[in-house]
């Protein structure tokens, strides 16, 4: 069984200038007709579900169009809210440094022959942290919708696929 990726990333090459991609992800972006929403900057892309359908664990799909021997490289990256993203690493931060302090608190006093009454309170860390982990499997399984949404909005636009509407029933992207 492969643990799926935290954040999926694909890369896709077109046949197609970079300016030609971003135009194409422009007009995704500035059609209020599609049932997503995003903003663009420069080569890069923010696709997002419409507040109306977002729910905690909708995702974001990050695009950056770069110049691959002439030929258009789509990257793309899928990612939970960044408030979001950003709560969840910093658990895991902190759940690190309790586990730090607390084997080298627990260390020190088997040094000092004395029972290592801190070892064990590492497993407290580590049993959230796997919790945690856990957690953001499910949420990515119950985003896979909104992520086959975004997927397939941004490369229908690229490749001149027809619009995209919401839909419970999209086949699994395979991100690389």
């Amino acid at each position: 069984m492969q643990i799926p990726a935290m954040r999926p990333t694909f890369v896709i090459e077109f046949p197609m200038s970079p300016t030609q991609a971003i135009a194409g992800l422009t007009t995704l972006v500035d059609d209020r007709d599609m049932p997503i929403e995003g903003r663009i900057a420069g080569n890069h892309l923010m696709l997002v579900i419409p507040p109306k359908r977002r729910h905690f664990w909708s995702p974001w799909l990050n695009i950056e169009v770069i110049d691959h021997n002439g030929c258009a490289s789509v990257k793309g990256r899928f990612s939970p809210n960044p408030s979001v993203w950003t709560g969840f690493m910093l658990t895991y931060l902190a759940m690190g440094t309790l586990v730090l302090f607390a084997a080298l608190f627990g260390l020190s006093q088997w040094m000092m022959n004395k029972p290592p009454n801190a070892l064990p309170l590492a497993a407290v860390p580590l049993l959230i942290t796997v919790a945690l982990y856990i957690a953001s499997l499910i949420g990515q399984r119950m985003a896979q919708a909104q992520m086959n949404e975004l997927y397939e909005a941004a490369m229908g636009t690229l490749t001149g696929a027809a619009q995209i509407k919401p839909s419970q029933n999209q086949p699994d992207i395979s991100p690389v």
